[in-house]
């Protein structure tokens, strides 16, 4: 697959994000998806597509193409995770890939820096993205451009749902790999995993329901065993006032091969089995009387 290059490097709208909105309480994020990549990501020339691609949730939209027919509101990070990553909080920056750090107006607040995986990414499973040093310029043009609009698009989503049904429900769609990293024990993953800040970014019933449906196609569902979810789960679960988050991990090697990043025979049916699951748990939502009131006419 050729690498894609954005419009033009000041990035508008909608390069950024795909969005779309519809009126069910229910919605689905996909950040992590994209794979139009900007003009100046300036990665390692002598890394091949596979490589710069990995850390990216390949197919994971596509696997949650049913929300187009039920129909369900969706926003999508069109850029790769690499190049900013929205599920990193962003403070999240590992110092030593700037040139300027001492002139950097933010934070330092890294997380994964030995893994590569902070809010710029530095490694793609072990192998270095860069040859050289993001200018600060650079850097913040990533979160003017990319990861603040984003959030600001999401926000104003999340609100005009909430606000239209006095509840709304997230599901932050993500992908993992078969096994953990050596360096974390190298373990099987289980095959879906729902990361709920353990039990605070949504009310237990709902990640019970979304479990459930999975387990009810035969998968082996784990919830906060592996992931419990990142920056976009933190930011957006507040059942306190009745929005709720949870995020959903399909392991890779159910719909592709990892080596290859090639749709496997099993995609069809792992696709079929997500567009049951969001079926049934957008039926649950719209039944759940957590705090719902009834849609409002809009008001002039």
């Amino acid at each position: 697959m050729l690498i894609e290059s954005s419009a033009d490097t000041t990035a508008h709208l909608s390069d950024v994000v795909r969005v779309v909105e519809k009126n069910a309480p229910l919605m689905l994020s996909f950040p992590h998806s994209g794979d139009v990549y900007p003009e100046d990501f300036g990665f390692d020339p002598k890394l091949t597509y596979a490589e710069i691609d990995h850390p990216s949730d390949k197919y994971v939209d596509e696997l949650f193409s049913g929300a187009e027919a039920l129909p369900l509101s969706t926003i999508k990070a069109n850029f790769p995770r690499a190049y900013v990553d929205v599920n990193r909080h962003q403070h999240d920056i590992d110092a030593n890939m700037l040139e300027d750090p001492e002139n950097w107006p933010g934070r330092f607040l890294p997380g994964s820096v030995d893994v590569g995986a902070t809010l710029f990414w530095s490694k793609a499973y072990g192998t270095p993205i860069y040859d050289r040093k993001l200018s600060n310029a650079e850097a913040k043009r990533r979160l003017a451009c990319y990861f603040i609009p984003y959030h600001q698009t999401m926000t104003r989503m999340i609100e005009r749902l909430r606000d239209m049904h006095g509840e709304v429900y997230i599901v932050d769609c993500h992908s993992m790999t078969q096994f953990d990293a050596e360096m974390r024990g190298g373990k099987q993953r289980p095959e879906i995993d729902i990361g709920t800040r353990r039990g605070t970014s949504c009310a237990p019933d709902i990640a019970e329901k979304m479990a459930e449906l999975f387990a009810a196609r035969g998968y082996d569902v784990g919830m906060n065993k592996r992931f419990i979810g990142g920056e976009i789960t933190l930011r957006y679960g507040w059942p306190e006032i009745n929005q709720h988050i949870l995020q959903v991990e399909l392991r890779r090697d159910l719909y592709m091969t990892e080596a290859t990043r090639e749709r496997n025979e099993n995609f069809a049916k792992v696709q079929a089995d997500c567009a049951w699951v969001l079926q049934e748990f957008k039926t649950f939502t719209e039944h759940r009387t957590g705090g719902a009131k009834q849609p409002q006419p809009n008001k002039k």
